[in-house]
C-alpha cells in the first residue's frame, strides 16, 4: 500500500505539507499522462483526496488539544480504486510534540555557562609524540598511536597520514573539547 507521512512538522502547517507531498507522489503518473482532461481529472483527484484527509485531521488534532505551534509526524495508507484516493482510516498514525518551555530556558542558562568556561580555558596546543604501528591495508592506510605528554586521558578519534607524510589526528577530551592537529610525520622507512 502507498503511505503518505508528514515527517515532523509544525501542526499549523501540517495540511500544506501533507497535501505536496502527496502530489509528489503522483508526479510521474501526471507527468506519464498524455490527455489533457485525465491529467486535470488525476490533479482534482488529489486535491480532494488532500482536502478530505486534511479537513479530517483538523477536527481530530483539534479534538485532541495539539496546537499550532506543537509538532507532529502523520502517516496514513492509501489505495487508489477506479481513479479514486480512498484513505486506509485504520492506518492512521499521529505522534505528538509539545514545546518543553523549561528547556529553552535552560538551554540559554547552561549556553551561557557553557561560553564562559570556553572564554576562561582556552584549547592549548598538546605537543604529540606519534609511534608507527602498521599498514591496515597494502600501500594504502599507515596507522600511527598518538601519545600525549599529560595527564589528562585524551582519546584519539582518528589519524589520517598522506604520502609525504603529513597528518591529520582529531583528539576528543573525556569532557568533550575537540582538538585537530595537522603535522609532519617523521618514520622509518624500513617499516614498509
Amino acid at each position: 500500500m502507498p503511505r503518505l507521512s508528514s515527517g515532523l512538522i509544525i501542526a499549523g502547517a501540517y495540511a500544506n505539507k501533507l497535501r505536496r507531498t502527496l502530489f509528489a507522489q503522483f508526479r510521474d503518473k501526471i507527468k506519464k499522462e498524455r490527455d489533457k482532461a485525465r491529467k486535470e481529472e488525476l490533479m482534482r483527484e488529489i486535491a480532494r483526496a488532500s482536502g478530505e484527509l486534511n479537513s479530517t485531521l483538523f477536527f481530530l488534532l483539534r479534538d485532541l488539544g495539539v496546537d499550532k505551534g506543537d509538532v507532529v509526524r502523520i502517516a496514513i495508507e492509501y489505495d487508489v480504486e477506479e481513479g479514486k484516493i480512498k484513505w486506509l482510516w485504520d492506518t492512521l498514525e499521529v505522534q505528538h510534540y509539545k514545546p518543553v518551555p523549561e528547556t529553552s530556558e535552560n538551554a540559554k542558562v547552561k549556553l551561557k555557562e557553557i561560553l564562559e568556561k570556553r572564554a576562561a580555558a582556552p584549547a592549548v596546543p598538546v605537543e604529540l609524540e606519534v609511534e608507527y604501528l602498521g599498514t591496515v591495508k597494502e600501500g594504502l592506510e599507515d596507522v600511527y598511536a598518538v601519545k600525549i605528554p599529560r595527564e589528562e586521558e585524551l582519546v584519539t578519534v582518528g589519524l589520517y597520514k598522506d604520502e609525504i607524510g603529513e597528518a591529520l589526528a582529531v583528539i576528543v577530551t573525556p569532557e568533550g573539547r575537540a582538538y585537530k592537529y595537522s603535522m609532519k610525520l617523521t618514520y622509518n622507512l624500513s617499516h614498509y
